[in-house]
């Protein structure tokens, strides 16, 4: 009934934007459709130490994406059935969705959002999301907006906003609402420099939850090498206070992001030392270094690979922190008329212990389909 009810509403939500699309002008409606299946081997099914087993996933995801020649919206919703010959004696179905908005409401004013969900019954699906350690469901919601104005050639402002949360089945967790103001002036065609304040609120969520706040007061510089290749920094300090305990501290803070794109292939990398919620969603020190590359062999194969390394701790300084890592990588055929095939490994650890119950490696042949868009 539930479902019923909201794809109905989707559909006359989606049915009113392509009107008022077409009201304003010319609009594209093209649907979006995915599915993946996946065999393979799972060394730690039950993240327990216990064993492995074999694998078999169904990800099916189904979208709209809606465009005209001031905005684009993309409406993803999906998951993953996944089954196991011997460990797990029910199928679990893990499920997410997203939100991608790219608008220019104005020739001055432009809005970005992005809003990504998932609800995880597996394991797995945690590790990848950088949470280890943890038993159960838990739903992960993670989005940020930017509404930004030009006020001349060279300044801008904008107002952002970012949440995280996490949400375990049993009511613990946290979540974090981050508001914040930034204004930029641009010095030439490459260089962009400014500052920004943020505004951290950090909620935690049921019995012996802790309750925090953040200033973050950072510098920004923003350099453009080419066309295709740029980098983000950041770097300052937040004024942290805790509500449950721990009092006041000044923690410094860095990011630094270089984004790289073309024909070859793209690439990120992304560097973090700051306030967040760490690996056990608990809000706290964070440190964070992630890559992930996508490289284009020919007409017929792709490699695909990222990875991350996540540490989280107790402000100041990060003690009594928790460690973990993840790697994934894909070689694929691209078979033509959106079909691939593909071969995949992956392994999520805890890199701060000698316990291997958090070690999970998993190998798999997968297929997947995409219907193609104009």
């Amino acid at each position: 009934m539930g479902t019923r009810r909201r794809a109905s509403k989707a559909a006359v939500l989606t049915a009113l934007m392509c009107a008022g699309a077409r009201a304003e002008g010319s609009a594209q409606v093209e649907p979006i459709v995915r599915l993946g299946l996946e065999g393979g081997y799972d060394s730690n099914v039950l993240y327990d130490g216990r064993g492995g087993d074999n694998l078999g996933r169904v990800s099916p995801d189904l979208g709209l994406q809606l465009r005209n020649h001031t905005w684009n919206l993309g409406l993803v919703a999906g998951g993953d059935l996944l089954m196991y010959q011997r460990r797990r004696s029910a199928p679990v179905w893990n499920q997410r969705g997203r939100l991608v908005l790219h608008a220019r409401l104005d020739p001055r004013l432009t809005l970005e959002s992005d809003l990504g969900a998932t609800y995880s019954r597996d394991p797995r699906g945690l590790a990848r999301l950088g949470i280890f350690g943890r038993e159960g469901a838990a739903l992960i919601a993670v989005g940020s907006a930017r509404a930004a104005w030009r006020i001349d050639h060279d300044w801008q402002i904008a107002g952002t906003f970012a949440e995280h949360m996490v949400r375990f089945d049993a009511g613990t967790g946290a979540a974090s609402h981050t508001p914040g103001l930034e204004a930029t002036r641009r010095l030439d065609e490459r260089l962009e420099l400014g500052g920004a304040y943020r505004f951290d609120i950090f909620q935690g969520l049921g019995a012996g939850s802790r309750d925090a706040f953040a200033h973050e007061l950072q510098a920004v510089a923003r350099y453009r090498f080419t066309r295709r290749l740029s980098l983000e920094a950041e770097g300052g300090a937040a004024l942290w206070n805790s509500r449950s305990g721990g009092g006041t501290s000044v923690v410094p803070e860095a990011a630094v992001q270089l984004l790289a794109s073309g024909r070859a292939g793209d690439a990120r990398l992304t560097l973090k030392h700051g306030v967040g919620l760490g690996n056990l969603a608990t809000p706290g020190l964070f440190d964070a270094a992630e890559a992930a590359f996508t490289a284009r062999l020919g007409r017929s194969f792709e490699l695909h690979a990222d990875g991350g390394l996540w540490r989280s701790g107790a402000i100041p300084w990060g003690a009594d922190g928790t460690l973990g890592y993840g790697v994934e990588g894909e070689l694929a055929w691209l078979v033509g008329s959106g079909l691939r095939v593909g071969l995949a490994a992956s392994r999520f650890a805890r890199a701060d212990t000698a316990d291997t119950t958090f070690n999970r490696d998993a190998v798999g042949l997968r297929l997947g389909w995409e219907l193609q868009r104009h």
